[in-house]
């Protein structure tokens, strides 16, 4: 039995030596500065139709300060190459660059408007699908004019790709449209779905967020573009608005009133009666007061003030969600607003009969909203008369 134990023991023992070699170190490790990270990238297409692909490349070193004294070498290259895929583009830039490419850090790619109408996207990203050094939460942009030039700022120690992925995954406005990473926009190709990506420009103070680029299902191009206050009717409908204020008044002699969301929530409701489709769209907001001009000294404290603030919100709402979706329907005759993905859930059967032909038929829904907007809050100001 003594024996049993000194041997089971003596394995034990041989096995934790055995896993503490295996743990020491790693045999693949390379040290950082030979290494090219790669954090975004941008395509364009040529006149000759080719594509061009712009890598950003960070330079840690630069970023580094010496005796207090900011480092004025940008902290990051771009390095372009040309050809007819990402492919032979890609390996044209790495060409130019001497180490490994390291994949696994890039944040953004940013998809010129031109490329995104002329060619799938599907076929565009092919590449970031297959190559497995790139993560699913990379997210994508379209680019208005030259993607390139978003990859280049004057401002010192400030690496473009990762200021756009900041502003996407900061931003608490419901001006954007909701972070679309490779993986999302993955599944929504696969199904032939439609649906927005972000729409930025560089100005001459750096990139802008400008609403939003629209890929019909079908197609899989974009096939136009809406503005920031279509994006925000958008992000009413499906829910997904980060925050923001809202329009509070009527008239300019009220002076202006706005609505800071704190919380909103949407329901779309789908109904089928016979060959006819409608649904029905709740929103409700709960908020505060962010800001009121009162040049007729109504006290805000007054429960009909209140009301008439916040039904002048709710027409505002109700304004922006009617002429996003008018535009949907008559004009891009497209759903990217999750319609149908409420009519799949609630009438599956239904969905497989309509779901090759969606678009078309979304064009012909008949769409109502109510709009329920609770100020829970006003401020350390607003008492009321002669008290």
């Amino acid at each position: 039995m003594g024996k049993c134990k000194s041997k089971r023991l003596y394995l034990i023992v041989i096995l934790n030596i055995i896993a503490l070699l295996l743990l020491s170190g790693c045999w693949s490790n390379k040290p950082i500065e030979d290494l090219n990270i790669i954090v975004g990238s941008a395509l364009d297409i040529e006149p000759n139709r080719e594509i061009k692909s712009t890598l950003q490349y960070v330079i840690p070193e630069a970023m580094e300060s010496k005796n207090g004294v900011s480092n004025s070498q940008k902290p990051y290259i771009n390095v372009a190459g040309k050809g007819i895929s990402l492919e032979p583009s890609g390996w044209e830039t790495t060409l130019s660059r001497e180490g490994f490419i390291f994949g696994s850090h890039q944040k953004v790619v940013l998809i010129s408007d031109e490329l995104a109408r002329e060619r799938k996207l599907r076929e565009i990203t092919d590449l970031y699908y297959r190559d497995i050094d790139i993560r699913g939460s990379t997210l994508i942009f379209i680019a208005k004019g030259n993607a390139g030039q978003a990859l280049e700022t004057k401002e010192i120690n400030v690496i473009p790709s990762l200021r756009i992925a900041e502003i996407a995954n900061e931003s608490l406005t419901s001006e954007i449209v909701n972070k679309s990473s490779l993986i999302k926009i993955g599944g929504l190709m696969n199904s032939s779905s439609s649906f927005l990506l972000q729409l930025l420009e560089s100005t001459k103070e750096g990139v802008r967020f400008t609403g939003a680029a629209l890929f019909k299902g079908k197609t899989n191009k974009m096939i136009g573009t809406i503005n920031t206050q279509e994006v925000e009717g958008i992000n009413w409908i499906t829910g997904q608005g980060k925050g923001g204020t809202v329009k509070a008044f009527k008239n300019k002699s009220d002076g202006p009133t706005y609505y800071q969301i704190e919380a909103m929530k949407s329901k779309i409701i789908p109904h089928i009666k016979g060959d006819k489709l409608s649904f029905d769209v709740k929103i409700e907001s709960e908020g505060r007061v962010a800001e009121y001009w009162n040049p007729h000294l109504r006290p805000l404290f007054n429960e009909k003030n209140i009301k008439k603030i916040e039904k002048n919100t709710e027409n505002v709402i109700q304004s922006l969600v009617e002429d996003v979706t008018k535009r949907m329907q008559k004009e891009f005759k497209i759903d990217v607003a999750g319609f149908g993905n409420q009519l799949r859930i609630k009438y599956p059967r239904k969905w497989n009969k309509l779901k090759n032909n969606w678009d078309e038929k979304f064009t012909k829904a008949s769409i109502k909203y109510d709009v329920d907007i609770t100020i829970k809050d006003y401020g350390m100001i607003g008492k009321k008369k002669n008290k």
